[in-house]
């Protein structure tokens, strides 16, 4: 699966982790897909989500400057190195684990909560649970090796 619209079809599929694709065109992306738990994640539907930028509609009206310009420049390196992997504490007893990659003209981005406690590398793809590393293998198996 080398083009989102190959991809879409098992990204839906996906429960574990919510995905979202986003091309670029320059310095301006547009998001081209989202999977359902995205939508759920974020209580919008598909049609909202669609065609907007991620960044001015998908995150909350809140969003800081910072936040939004720290996420671009995470979308920058996925882009440039071939994948960004964070993982950030978000309140008491829960992370997150986000992964970035280059696809298909932009960035294929994923992310799932995990119990804080959790043990596991995250310093490269092939140190992810096993939701991130299907999806890897299916898009991106060269990240793996």
């Amino acid at each position: 699966m080398n083009t989102i619209a190959a991809a879409q079809p098992f990204l839906d599929r996906q429960e574990a982790l919510a995905i979202w694709h986003a091309a670029y065109h320059g310095p301006e992306e547009t998001v081209l897909h989202a999977n359902p738990l995205f939508c759920e994640t974020f209580g919008l539907s598909l049609t909202e989500i669609l065609g907007r930028k991620r960044y001015c509609r998908v995150n909350p009206p809140d969003t800081s400057v910072e936040t939004i310009e720290q996420y671009k420049a995470e979308d920058r390196e996925a882009m440039e190195r071939g994948f960004f992997l964070q993982r950030s504490a978000i309140e008491a007893g829960k992370d997150i684990v986000v992964l970035k990659v280059r696809f298909d003209h932009g960035v294929l981005g994923m992310f799932k909560f995990i119990d804080a406690n959790r043990t596991g590398a995250t310093q490269a793809p092939g140190d992810l649970d096993e939701d991130f590393r299907a999806v890897i293998e299916s898009v991106r198996p060269d990240l793996l090796g």
